[in-house]
């Protein structure tokens, strides 16, 4: 399956057109042809967060001693260098790709399995990529805007970059490896579930601002993802006057790229 996954990437990297423009001018307008179904599922993401997420976030961001609670951030950060790298590598920013790479390896080692950044410190900055923003960086469209269940605000081309993430991301492997079914299930939710506590827990503060001065906060939180999006795809500059991109407040229920290490309070 991995191999058949990497051979559909090879052969998708080999026909993007090599002279598309680069859609990083503006941000993308938002496109909600569904917005009572959004809205809909938008409360129940909401409601799920403040009765449950929520609470077990704020609990252990109080309780986690420090070094543990960014040495986790740090760990699955680490953990993402196989998508970083594909997204880098269709967007033929080999340079950047040497930077993960880099990381990688030395956090991987001296950083003891990634629990610790010494990279950054090394002058091997820390980029955020997915294959959604490598197909927005070659001029797919985003098609509609969606509220997905459990997991908040997306479009459908990064939708679709998510569901190739998952393939990539080495969380998924445990599906291929020899373990028994139940064990596999364990680790796999077991992951997955910390790293959602992990980065809601870097959100507490900015989602709480984000609910208090927005008038309508399924808006504001739309606003909000397709602003931090074209702060991904212009590596967090404004093409407009070249000043560092200003990310927006945190939508809630976007778990997807949004790490504790860049989003923390």
């Amino acid at each position: 399956m991995k191999k058949t996954i990497l051979s559909l990437l090879s052969i998708a990297m080999l026909q993007l057109p090599l002279g598309v423009t680069k859609a990083l001018a503006q941000p993308e307008e938002p496109y909600d042809p569904w917005e009572p179904m959004n809205r809909g599922v938008f409360e129940f993401n909401d409601f799920l967060d403040v009765h449950l997420l929520e609470p077990v976030a704020r609990f252990y961001k109080e309780n986690a001693p420090e070094p543990v609670y960014v040495g986790v951030g740090n760990f699955f950060s680490n953990l993402e260098y196989p998508n970083f790298l594909v997204s880098d590598i269709i967007q033929g920013k080999f340079t950047q790709a040497w930077d993960h790479t880099a990381r990688f390896f030395i956090n991987s080692t001296v950083g003891v399995l990634g629990f610790m950044d010494f990279a950054t410190e090394w002058g091997y900055p820390f980029h955020d990529e997915d294959f959604g923003i490598a197909l927005a960086y070659h001029g797919v469209p985003s098609g509609p805007y969606l509220v997905v269940p459990l997991f908040g605000p997306m479009n459908v081309r990064d939708g679709i970059g998510e569901i190739v993430d998952g393939f990539i991301n080495p969380i998924g492997w445990v599906g291929y490896s020899s373990l028994d079914d139940g064990t596999k299930l364990a680790i796999a939710m077991g992951a997955l579930s910390v790293r959602t506590v992990q980065t809601r827990a870097g959100l507490l503060q900015a989602i709480e601002t984000a609910k208090e001065s927005s008038v309508d906060y399924y808006l504001s939180v739309q606003g909000a993802y397709y602003q931090y999006r074209h702060g991904m795809l212009t590596d967090g500059k404004d093409d407009d006057d070249d000043d560092q991109f200003e990310q927006p407040p945190l939508p809630q229920g976007t778990f997807k790229g949004l790490e504790a290490n860049g989003w923390s309070d």
